[in-house]
């Protein structure tokens, strides 16, 4: 059974797996025959019939109990078992099996203490032909350590090895060899921080570190991915949670006419290698903070939202809502911002971004200060968000000239062709959800008919992010 059992994981790893940016052909080749994991599940079943368990990684894209790779660049990949054996100290283990012949022989073995094996990646960081393994430990429940290995003739050496938060590996100077990028959080002074490791003489070794915003209260879950700035600049975001009372930047709440907020929300630092140095190129380091990035709707974060291969941060604020008494913001207008390398914004576009229905809006330029949203949801499976002319302090009611609805139910076809409507998105057979719009004549020129509308409309997507 156990054979079998094997036999069937292989052949899902072979169909499913993926490493960062490598192509499924590149990470695993096809068994020759099946003998061929017969003489790796021979090996692995020393370990098991020992007492060992499997202990694949918890996280990242790869959780294959068992992953192929060609560690040492000769064109033949190397098998990566992941075992836990209880009666042992160092409980943990990674077992390197190297095809000879016909056969399958244990390489290498790289042990530690703890409850789990996290993460693990297979980049190239020190420069030579073949990949080094970067693994995440669990030690406890809360803390965790980082390490990197090098498989060079069958022995295993620790590049380097520190607690941490979160992670990046990428290649930040553009040397064609990979760093690995470290953030710690912390109570303690210089306890929020980032620090470069780069491969110098054998080990890995921090050259550099710079210091992440002092208000940041931890680290978002999924919130450290690696994208470019503008002029196609690598950095690393990292967004944190942020809790402040006093002033609100920027315009969050001018709608209701205060000058103050209390809050949680988040901020983002963005990392880069500048003058030969780690550095936050968003940090103003008279209030020690990325002031420019701190945000109260915490819905949305970086994504590229124009697909134009550059990493945008959202920036929000509050659409006026002149229904409303309460300090609560129901709408939200986004203004998507692109950064460079000296830590400077420039505005791609602005959306409503509709999070709860699945789309966002572009928003034209001749719009701002002129709009106010309203939503309107009936039964049967009809929500509307409403766009309404209204100049911020007018005595007039707000004038509704478009409304763009999520239809839903067995009517959805029926009610996306009422009379004014029209489909946002091409017609397909099955549609759970169809998007369709409306155009409301009310004396105001929006600058748009039905092909403006649906030029301006999207759907949110999934995207690749490169959390650690």
């Amino acid at each position: 059974m156990k054979r079998f059992r094997l036999l069937l994981a292989v052949g899902a790893l072979l169909l499913l797996a993926g490493c960062f940016s490598q192509s499924a052909d590149d990470l695993y080749a096809q068994p020759k025959a099946p003998d061929d994991y017969l003489k790796l599940d021979e090996k692995i079943n020393e370990v098991l019939n020992a007492g060992g368990e499997y202990a694949a990684p918890l996280t990242g894209e790869l959780t294959q109990k068992v992953q192929l790779q060609d560690l040492d660049g000769d064109g033949v990949q190397e098998a990566i078992a992941f075992f836990r054996v209880a009666s042992d100290e160092r409980q943990l283990k990674i077992c390197i099996y190297r095809k000879v012949g016909e056969d399958y022989q244990l390489a290498a073995t790289i042990e530690s203490a703890g409850t789990a094996i996290n993460v693990v990646g297979y980049r190239d960081l020190d420069g030579v032909t073949g990949k080094e393994i970067v693994v995440g430990w669990q030690q406890s429940d809360r803390l965790y350590s980082l390490a990197a290995y090098s498989i060079h003739n069958d022995q295993v050496l620790e590049l380097m090895r520190t607690e941490y938060a979160a992670y990046q590996v990428c290649d930040l100077d553009q040397d064609e060899v990979d760093e690995i990028v470290v953030l710690y959080t912390g109570t303690g002074e210089g306890a929020n921080r980032a620090e470069l490791y780069d491969f110098r003489e054998g080990v890995m070794e921090v050259v550099s570190s710079a210091p992440l915003s002092r208000s940041v209260t931890g680290l978002t879950e999924g919130g450290v991915r690696t994208g470019l700035l503008r002029g196609g600049v690598p950095a690393v975001f990292v967004d944190a949670a942020y809790s402040s009372a006093g002033y609100a930047p920027g315009e969050e709440l001018g709608a209701f006419g205060m000058s103050s907020y209390s809050g949680d929300g988040q901020i983002t630092d963005i990392f880069a290698w500048k003058d030969g140095a780690l550095q936050n190129i968003t940090l103003d380091p008279a209030t020690g903070e990325s002031d420019s990035t701190i945000r109260w709707y915490t819905a949305v974060s970086a994504r590229d939202i124009n697909r134009d291969g550059i990493l945008e941060l959202p920036d929000p604020y509050a659409l006026p809502d002149p229904t409303s008494s309460s300090i609560a913001v129901n709408f939200w207008a986004i203004r998507w911002m692109q950064y460079d390398i000296d830590g400077s914004a420039e505005l791609v576009y602005t959306t409503y971004y509709n999070d709860r229905d699945g789309w966002y809006f572009i928003l034209p330029e001749s719009w701002e200060g002129k709009i106010t949203v309203s939503r309107s949801d009936v039964a049967g499976g009809e929500r509307a968000v409403i766009f309404s002319y209204w100049e911020q302090d007018s005595e007039a009611d707000p004038q509704p000239f478009l409304a763009i609805y999520a239809l839903s139910g067995d009517n959805r076809y029926m009610r996306a062709n009422l009379t004014g409507r029209f489909r946002l998105m091409p017609e397909g057979a099955g549609d759970d959800v169809i998007y369709a719009a409306r155009l409301i004549q009310n004396g105001w020129d929006c600058g748009l008919d039905e092909e403006g509308v649906r030029a301006n409309f999207a759907l949110i997507t999934s995207e690749l992010t490169y959390s650690s």
